[in-house]
């Protein structure tokens, strides 16, 4: 039992340090060019593909399945992050649309001294893609968000000009955003609307403008 267990931990090791997020972001290029090639096909017919011709070949490198199972959500995770073809796959199950993506930049409907309120208030939430709530923490420079499964996130909370704000990433437990983010990596958020207390931001990823809402507690 004892060697069971420090074999997988080496092969974890092994994946964490050799296998780096860099090769992963190298494998998540090319599935974000393949998705972009067949565009015009069926989404069941696309995800069969990169399947197929990357992931799978990907994840027989690892003999252990556990370490098969870790390279595979980091692999999903990383999509997310950055391949917007690949968000585009999976559709909003929320029963409030309280997200979406769009190629036009957003129309700015807010004034200066409404945003300057925005880090006023310390609790906010808002809905994720499968209908649970998040609720956030604004609080000495700090934005933590507490999940629906007890888990967490922490990143620092920076002010910018003209209605702006940037959060650093700094830690997490949670699946998702454990393997969205490493330490450092920054977000530029922009607040462009507010109406009864809720707040309209977006960010930029590549030419997609991902839009989203923050309700005040």
């Amino acid at each position: 039992m004892k060697k069971y267990i420090l074999l997988a931990f080496l092969s974890f090791y092994y994946f964490s340090n050799a296998q780096s997020i860099q090769s992963v972001d190298s494998l998540t290029t090319e599935i974000c060019k393949s998705l972009i090639q067949n565009k015009n096909l069926n989404n069941e017919i696309r995800i069969n593909t990169i399947n197929n011709s990357h992931i799978t070949p990907y994840l027989a490198k690892f003999n252990d399945s556990l370490v098969q199972k870790k390279a595979f959500e980091l692999i999903f995770y990383r999509l997310q992050k950055n391949c917007n073809e690949f968000v585009a796959l999976f559709p909003n199950k929320a029963e409030e649309r309280t997200w979406s993506m769009q190629e036009e930049k957003p129309v700015e409907k807010i004034a200066k001294a409404k945003c300057n309120q925005f880090d006023k208030t310390s609790k906010y939430y808002y809905i994720e893609n499968d209908g649970n709530k998040v609720a956030v923490t604004l609080k000495d420079n700090l934005w933590t968000e507490q999940f629906s499964d007890n888990t967490f996130s922490k990143l620092h909370y920076r002010k910018k000009g003209n209605c702006e704000f940037e959060l650093e990433f700094i830690e997490s437990n949670n699946i998702s955003r454990g393997n969205l983010s490493i330490k450092g990596d920054k977000y530029l958020y922009k607040i462009y609307d507010e109406e009864n207390e809720t707040y309209s931001l977006y960010t930029k990823n590549k030419e997609t403008y991902y839009i989203f809402k923050i309700v005040k507690e």
